[in-house]
């Protein structure tokens, strides 16, 4: 009798692969992968948001003497009890440790994923892993992972036809997310019983992945609302540390939303205790590599009217009292400041006169200006017609590598600057395909505090969209890794 849920057990030799197999279909980094031969020991069990269960177990230790005594099962009228009956005789002898654990959980009713290497040659002691498995009577699919060049497959398929209903190619290090729903559509014919279940965990992970990307539209959306809007100001601090202070909490601010796009997709080697791209967001690399092109930022500038990302306001709870305006000597420094590759973080002087203010709202004053509220304070912003969109190159980045990467691979990586550029650019999702004037608009009322929840809603609907086009692609980031 098979149980409710979809589940099974993972088993195959030793190290053909199993974990990383287990590890890409539950979307789960966290099993065991080692190159070291019978590295689990045990049957260990991953859920797979409550709608799979898969065991990986250990490999088969001794397969042609367990057949030799398994051959009964094959005229019996309950396989199961003569598999039963063996882990009995055997339970707790080195000889078949593995058999007994392995077996024990195919004879609960699970369903059997058996994986090969199809990298290495078939050999006799497969042939007796598969004419075991064949004789469990358990719905069984096999799948041939590949761990290196060398290519076995069409040997493996021809004897692999003969003992599985289902003989499927899945490279786990590589496999996409289109790549695990087609196997887990396939499973379905396994058993009838399941097949339901199945097709309705296929429409779950469907729609998650959908709300998935909507959350991350939010979260990207979050983080450009917050960094442009974001001024340092002070009476007593230099411009020197208001600068050093502004870039660590726009960098911070950069680094908890791309913790958050990565956590979405459930990696937690992605980027752990270090930066996922290997350029800060205020290095020279990333200035002169990512944003818009020089052209676009000319163009950029003229139906923005030059200088109107400068034009922010220190406002309060909404409301301008009279503090002036983040001009300075902004405006003055022309369009190469401006519209060219570089970084204008300004300093600049705004006039405090406490007759200007009405009592009751000195107290929403930023705390390092509200006392005094006369003379001058200084303040610092990157007005960069620029900044939103390097902002934006770093996010969609991070997002389409989380939301591709297979949760098989253990490698900690880095992605070059440079490269993301051109890779995003090859599938038209970077900033230089993606600018558009609706967005500019949004981005001049964010400096300004004057964007409508209108405005807000489209910007996010429109980085959903970006993010759909770019998780829906097959991307390479191979170029880019470090």
């Amino acid at each position: 009798m098979h149980v409710n849920t979809p589940t099974f057990a993972v088993v195959g030799a030793v190290n053909p692969g199993k974990s990383s197999i287990v590890s890409t279909l539950a979307e789960n980094d966290r099993v065991r992968v080692s190159p070291i031969p019978g590295e689990t020991a045990d049957c260990e069990q991953f859920v797979l948001d409550d709608l799979f269960v898969f065991f990986d177990t250990p490999g088969f230790q001794n397969a042609p003497e367990a057949l030799a005594e398994l051959e009964s099962a094959r005229n019996a009228k309950e396989p199961l009890l003569v598999f039963r009956q063996f882990i009995e005789r055997h339970r707790g002898e080195h000889a078949f440790d593995a058999e007994c654990r392995l077996l024990a959980k195919i004879t609960e009713g699970v369903g059997i994923i058996y994986v090969v290497d199809g990298s290495k040659p078939l050999r006799e002691i497969n042939l007796a892993e598969m004419e075991i498995l064949r004789l469990t009577g358990q719905p069984r699919v096999t799948i041939i992972n590949r761990t290196s060049a060398a290519d076995h497959v069409a040997d493996w398929k021809a004897r692999l036809d003969q003992h599985f209903k289902i003989v499927w190619e899945l490279n786990a290090q590589r496999a996409s997310f289109e790549d695990r729903l087609a196997l887990i559509e396939a499973l379905a014919s396994l058993e009838q019983s399941w097949a339901p279940k199945i097709r309705q965990a296929v429409r779950i992970l469907r729609e998650d992945r959908t709300q998935k990307i909507s959350e991350c539209a939010e979260i990207i959306t979050e983080m450009l609302c917050r960094c442009l809007a974001h001024r340092e100001t002070s009476i007593a601090d230099s411009d020197e540390k208001l600068r050093a202070d502004y870039r660590r909490t726009i960098a911070g601010e950069e680094a908890k939303a791309h913790r958050q796009l990565i956590e979405k997709f459930k990696h937690h080697l992605v980027g752990a205790g270090e930066n996922l791209l290997d350029a800060g967001l205020f290095s020279e690399e990333t200035w002169s590599l990512l944003g818009l092109s020089t052209a676009q930022l000319a163009t950029v500038a003229g139906f923005t009217g030059g200088a109107a990302g400068l034009a922010f306001d220190v406002l309060t709870v909404g409301h301008s009292f009279g503090l002036g305006t983040l001009i300075g000597g902004a405006i003055g420094a022309g369009g190469a400041l401006i519209v060219g590759k570089t970084q204008p973080e300004l300093a600049v002087d705004i006039p405090l006169r406490s007759t200007w203010i009405p009592q009751f709202a000195e107290r929403f004053l930023p705390e390092k200006i509200r006392q005094p509220v006369s003379g001058r304070a200084r303040s610092v912003g990157c007005a960069a017609l620029d900044f939103p969109w390097i902002l934006l190159d770093r996010a969609i980045g991070t997002f389409a590598y989380a939301s591709q990467r297979p949760h098989a691979r253990r490698d900690r990586v880095t992605l070059r600057v440079a490269e993301l550029k051109a890779v995003l650019s090859a599938h038209g999702v970077s900033s230089t395909q993606l600018s558009d004037r609706a967005c500019e608009k949004i981005f001049a009322d964010i400096r300004a505090d004057r964007m409508t929840p209108a405005q807000r809603a489209s910007l996010r609907e429109t980085i959903r969209g970006w993010l759909e086009k770019a998780c829906t692609q097959r991307i390479d980031f191979t170029a880019a890794e470090g």
